[in-house]
């Protein structure tokens, strides 16, 4: 029942972002590897590399379906665990936009964390609360995060090697930029994943994204493939 569930939320979420996105642009693929490795009982550490593509579709220039390497990057967090539900992150993010086209674009983030964990049963809920500094060629923005995420086993009472999980979450993002004014975007997303082993885990989403929630709303949907690795 569960699976049937999560199979048609992440179909409709799909053709939905789809039938909804403005342009020519069709999806976006983006693929993570968390690695976190663990200093002592409260501190530890992650290191992510990530890269995000795009796919266009320019038949009307006669070109057809375009695949475009939107950015690299790599994100490096330090991590204190107050206790068993609350933990305070500072992290750094480096991007460059458009790596191989050679136009020197970067951007830079300052990040301030806060994770607690409501429950810890089968079904685990959490909030994330971020506030970000963001730079980059010309431009400077200031931005407020808030994550409330939910996951839980296909079967059982806990997730075991070998076993699949459901996960879903809703974003909050608003952003303060140096120019004046503000905005407002939502990020659903829908995914699942398998613990393979004790070091690894493979996860993918659909997210779909509603930016200028203050204005004429635009959608774009997000393929998110994350494989994780702890070291610990």
């Amino acid at each position: 029942m569960i699976r049937r569930v999560l199979l048609a939320g992440i179909l409709g979420l799909f053709f939905q972002s789809l039938q909804a996105q403005s342009g020519d642009l069709v999806a976006h693929w983006e693929m993570g590897v968390p690695i976190s490795y663990k200093i002592n009982d409260q501190w530890h550490m992650n290191t992510t590399l990530t890269g995000r593509n795009g796919f266009y579709d320019r038949n009307d220039a006669g070109d057809g379906i375009q695949f475009f390497s939107n950015f690299l990057e790599v994100t490096q967090y330090i991590s204190r665990r107050v206790n068993q539900r609350l933990s305070l992150s500072l992290g750094y993010r480096h991007r460059r936009r458009e790596p191989f086209e050679g136009k020197g674009l970067y951007e830079n983030r300052l990040i301030q964390q806060l994770s607690y964990v409501h429950l810890r049963t089968a079904s685990r809920l959490a909030s994330r609360l971020q506030t970000e500094q963001r730079w980059g060629n010309e431009f400077f923005e200031y931005r407020i995060r808030y994550r409330l995420s939910m996951d839980r086993p296909f079967s059982g009472e806990k997730l075991d090697i070998g076993e699949y999980y459901f996960i879903t979450a809703n974003e909050l993002v608003t952003a303060f930029p140096d120019e004046g004014g503000d905005s407002l975007e939502n990020r659903v997303s829908v995914g699942a994943g398998k613990l393979w082993t004790r070091k690894l885990k493979l996860q993918m989403d659909l997210q779909l994204r509603s930016g200028d929630l203050y204005g004429k709303i635009d959608h774009r949907v997000f393929v998110l493939t994350s494989f994780y690795v702890n070291l610990k």
